[in-house]
């Protein structure tokens, strides 16, 4: 089984804990694998239908758990990548934001983010860290609504408590916003 996580770490070449397709493709030309090979990969491990393969994806298909010196690497990878607290928005595009949110639970929003996508890998573990953390600090009920590519929701939200945002490549989009208890 360690050749199973030997094969993800080696196509896995920036250490971001997912694979793309981009770099399954270019692991195919480098073996002289059959071009299916991607899109069979994709099929298999690709659980959320992200277009990418995270290494949680691929352990819980294959019944595995990732390589600590591997996990360590993607953790110093995923640090690196944050930003200085200064450039918080470096990589943040702003889709929808009510106006009367206010910039210090925005940049908290953005960081909580940020942090769930250094410590996640798949979307519903992503969203829980995010909810669970605002929950938490303003005794409320939050949403969360986090996907890839395409994704569809109508919420109500209070006034002064909804942002939509795009975040890196990994986390391509997430929204958090409080919602009343009626």
């Amino acid at each position: 089984m360690a050749d199973f996580l030997t094969a993800f770490e080696s196509i896995d070449t920036d250490f971001s804990g997912e694979i793309t397709r981009e770099e399954l493709e270019a692991y195919c030309r480098k073996q002289n694998f059959d071009e299916k090979f991607v899109q069979k990969w994709l099929n298999l491990f690709d659980a959320d239908n992200s277009g990418t393969i995270s290494i949680d994806e691929y352990c819980d298909t294959l019944g595995l758990r990732p390589n600590t010196e591997y996990m360590e690497k993607v953790q110093v990878q995923r640090s690196n990548a944050a930003p200085a607290d200064d450039d918080w928005m470096n990589g943040v595009k702003v889709i929808a934001v009510d106006k009367a949110l206010n910039e210090d639970l925005m940049r908290l929003i953005v960081r909580l983010a940020r942090e769930a996508q250094a410590k996640h890998t798949v979307e519903k573990d992503i969203a829980m860290y995010i909810k669970d953390r605002l929950d938490e600090k303003d005794q409320a009920a939050w949403q969360v609504v986090l996907g890839r590519f395409k994704y569809g929701s109508f919420v109500t939200h209070e006034n002064g408590y909804m942002l939509h945002f795009f975040v890196d490549r990994s986390l391509s989009s997430s929204g958090a916003l409080q919602t009343t208890d009626g």
